[in-house]
């Protein structure tokens, strides 16, 4: 994949204008005049904005515009690096260019699941599949590196709390709290094993899309991708089961449909290992055991990070989105669910 790299700043004001710059070195033969294009709503980092000929959907380019000041606490020279492994294993479209504060590539055409059809087992087998793919992509290196969840946590805690910025006694305690919270977390967690595997981290609904002609699902938006816990990325899209705008956890998945969720999994992990399931019956539900248990543990896990992040939104992100709100269902939920999938 040939990424062109350019010097440009794309004023997020004046995107619609500006973004030509892009377009031009992308597809060459496109004329200004001729060009359609589509502002995409859902996210709540980044702006993002399709763009084709007219009468021309097929070939559909993205250019996606950084949040402003989300340098503070996203790496995105290691998103670019997470994009370029991801499309290498068949698990991202091709990204095109990378500019100042933003990067443009191919769109994915179908639609976003929702909280309703992520229920549905044409679905979520396709997710647990998917995810399956991406969880079997080998380290570049030979060393696997220490997991991510815990090393962001504490960047996200330290950047929402800074300590050079005289914060109130109130915000102080809060963060104390917080730190008390992660630490001893961290210790149940890391108890358990997890395997470390190359996961997404972020999958909620708006992230998956399907392609209801193929049947295809495919994930979007690496910004969080990294090597880490197995049982985070699974637990945390139990998680997103409860919807962006209108969060509700009581659609977070019961136990039944957690197992035959698990179930794919496992089942699409042994194939791509091994080309077929060489697994026994028994060797099937012994790992669909241990993968429950350590999924729920490490939801709490993404309710923590999730409500540091809105902490850390709140202050700093200009995106029309109420990150506070966001930050207090999370970090509610956490406490709410703490003893029982502890327990487990």
């Amino acid at each position: 994949m040939c990424v062109l790299k350019v010097d440009i700043i794309i004023n997020p004001d004046n995107a619609l204008d500006e973004a030509y710059q892009i377009i031009k070195l992308v597809r060459k033969d496109w004329k200004k005049e001729d060009i359609k294009h589509k502002i995409f709503e859902n996210g709540i980092t980044n702006k993002l904005y399709g763009f084709h000929k007219c009468n021309g959907k097929n070939d559909t380019i993205l250019v996606r515009i950084n949040g402003s000041g989300t340098e503070r606490f996203l790496d995105r020279s290691a998103e670019v690096k997470s994009f370029e492994l991801l499309h290498k294993h068949k698990c991202a479209p091709n990204l095109y260019c990378i500019f100042t504060n933003g990067l443009c590539y191919e769109f994915i055409h179908g639609s976003t699941i929702t909280r309703e059809t992520i229920r549905s087992p044409d679905i979520f087998k396709g997710i647990a599949h998917e995810m399956a793919r991406m969880h079997a992509i080998p380290h570049p290196e030979k060393d696997l590196p220490k997991p991510s969840t815990f090393i962001t946590m504490r960047k996200f805690l330290s950047i929402a709390f800074p300590s050079d910025n005289g914060i109130t006694d109130a915000m102080n305690s809060e963060k104390v709290k917080l730190e008390q919270e992660i630490t001893e977390l961290e210790h149940h967690l890391e108890a358990l094993q997890s395997r470390t595997v190359f996961c997404h981290n972020d999958l909620l609904v708006h992230n998956i899309i399907h392609t209801k002609e193929t049947g295809k699902i495919t994930f979007i938006d690496y910004e969080y991708a990294s090597f880490t816990y197995e049982a985070f990325d699974i637990g945390n899209h139990f998680c997103e089961f409860a919807g962006v705008e209108d969060i509700d956890f009581s659609f977070y998945p019961d136990e039944v449909l957690q197992r035959e969720w698990l179930r794919f999994y496992v089942l699409a992990e042994q194939k791509f290992k091994h080309g077929n399931c060489c697994l026994k019956e028994d060797d099937i539900n012994e790992q669909v055991d241990q993968l429950y248990i350590q999924a729920n543990k490490f939801s709490l896990a993404a309710h923590l990070l999730w409500g540091i992040w809105g902490l850390l939104q709140a202050r700093f992100s200009q995106i029309d989105f109420d990150f506070a709100g966001y930050s207090k269902l999370r970090l509610n939920e956490y406490y709410k669910r703490k003893e029982e999938f502890l327990a487990l």
